[in-house]
Order: C-alpha cells, then sequence, then structure tokens
C-alpha cells in the first residue's frame, strides 16, 4: 500500500508538471498561466482553416487570442509595440500592433478531435515534432498567411517596443530605401529565426557578428538559398521563400550588405 501511495503520488506530480504553461509578459509583470486557468477566464473555440504548417485542412480548440491578451492585463496595442511570440526550441518571431490589428488569430491547445494538448506530429527538418503546448493560428489568413507567424511549441508571449529590443537591428536613419524595404522584411519574416548583432531568433544562424553571411557566401547563391533551401541542404529547416518577388530578395541583401557596416563590437 505505501509503494502503491508513493507510485500514486509520482504521477500526480508528473501530470501537474506536465500541464501546458504560457508565460505572459507585459509592463513590467511576468505571470505563467496554466491551460487550465486559461480556460477558466476564457471560452474555449472551435475554428477550422487551411493550416500552412500541415499543408491541409485541420480543426482546433483554442482561445481568441486579442481576448486573451486582454483577460491578462495587456493595454491596447499600437505604434512601436510589438509582441514577441517564443517557443520552446528558440523560434522567436516578432508580431507588430499594425499586422494584429488586421486578423484575429487564436491560440490553440489540440486538434478538434483529440484530448488536450493532442496534435499530430509535424514534419521539421530531419525530424517529427507536436505543435504542443500552444500553436498561434490565422483563421483569416488565407491566400495571406505567409504574411504572418503560425509559431508553435509556444511558451511565452512578451509585449515590447521594437526600437528598445532590437536596436542593433535596425539599419541607419541614412540607409537607402531599398535596404529600409528589406528591413521591414526581415523583421517580418527572417528575425523570428536569425539574429543580426546577436539580436533576434536563435534557431538560425547569427548574419552579421563577427562576420555578415554576404562576406563568405556568394549573393547569387544566397539569392538561390532563400528561394529554395532545400536546393542547397535536404530537410532543411529553412522554408522556402518562393513567393518572394526578386526585388525582395534584392532588398533583403541589400539590408544585410548595410548591416556588414553596423556590426557589433565585442
Amino acid at each position: 500500500m505505501k509503494f502503491a501511495g508513493i507510485l500514486l503520488l509520482l504521477c500526480c506530480t508528473w501530470a501537474l508538471a506536465a500541464e501546458p504553461v504560457l508565460t505572459l509578459v507585459h509592463s513590467g509583470h511576468s505571470k505563467a498561466w496554466t491551460l487550465a486557468q486559461l480556460k477558466q477566464q476564457l471560452a474555449v473555440q472551435q475554428v477550422s482553416l487551411d493550416d500552412p504548417s500541415y499543408n491541409q485542412p485541420k480543426a482546433y480548440r483554442g482561445f481568441d487570442f486579442k481576448q486573451l491578451l486582454a483577460s491578462a492585463g495587456f493595454p491596447p496595442l499600437n505604434g512601436d509595440d510589438t509582441l514577441v511570440l517564443t517557443a520552446s526550441d528558440g523560434y522567436a518571431p516578432t508580431l507588430s500592433a499594425q499586422l494584429l490589428s488586421k486578423q484575429q488569430p487564436m491560440l490553440v491547445f489540440a486538434e478538434a478531435d483529440k484530448a488536450d494538448f493532442g496534435f499530430t506530429l509535424l514534419q521539421q527538418g530531419k525530424g517529427m515534432l507536436s505543435p504542443a503546448p500552444f500553436y498561434l493560428v490565422w483563421p483569416g489568413a488565407g491566400k495571406a498567411a505567409e504574411q504572418y507567424a503560425w509559431p508553435y511549441q509556444l511558451v511565452k508571449i512578451e509585449l515590447i517596443r521594437f526600437s528598445d529590443r532590437y536596436a542593433q537591428v535596425i539599419p541607419a536613419s541614412t540607409a537607402s530605401a531599398q535596404v529600409q524595404q528589406g528591413f521591414a522584411l526581415f523583421k517580418q519574416h527572417c528575425l523570428k529565426c536569425h539574429s543580426i548583432n546577436l539580436q533576434g531568433g536563435v534557431l538560425g544562424p547569427e548574419l552579421n557578428a563577427p562576420k555578415n553571411v554576404t562576406e563568405y557566401w556568394q549573393l547569387h547563391d544566397l539569392k538561390a538559398f532563400i528561394r529554395k533551401p532545400e536546393s542547397y541542404r535536404y530537410q532543411s529547416k529553412m522554408p522556402a521563400f518562393s513567393h518572394f518577388s526578386d526585388a525582395d530578395i534584392d532588398a533583403i541583401l541589400a539590408y544585410l550588405q548595410q548591416m556588414k557596416q553596423q556590426k557589433l563590437v565585442r
């Protein structure tokens, strides 16, 4: 009986530890919310959509993302306000106030036909993983889905001012219009995985310090790699950016070349 009691205690402890936790940070305050606590605060909704991560229709259960932020005490977002969406593997896309205002995303925790935290395994690079504990999806994005980050394994949401957190990635104000366009594209699509001057995501390599990527990659190879990474590396974790125009890619490369002149010195 004593052994059975110990075993039951261990099982209960494991179950509590395994419950999904989402940390929400804003205005100098940080609070960890369990899935059970989120369910107490918010209505669970069901949504069906074409999921670009799985490349097929999916139905999920989750929460209205804007209602979640309001319930957690986040102030209305405007101007330079930015959400950093951090995944357990270091993937850290940013979401601007402007982009969030255009859509009604949902934070989901399970597929509609599965138990809590239940997801079909998803191919990523050479491995398979679950999007649990939380996954941000965009039901109304439609053909514009590629404009938005779809972070899974989400564990933290933090409100920042972009110019404060990412000062080292911003090009000089005197940089050309092409550089500024490239920065806008890099900020939206690349910063989530890559860092510039050690500011940004950690899933992909640092691109500026101590050497800028344009100093050891030929520009024609960089263009081809950005458009189709698997033509260089099988099962690459980097997605293809085949929807980028030649002008888009040239602008990103112009931004990277500009940042050669703004390297972090250590």
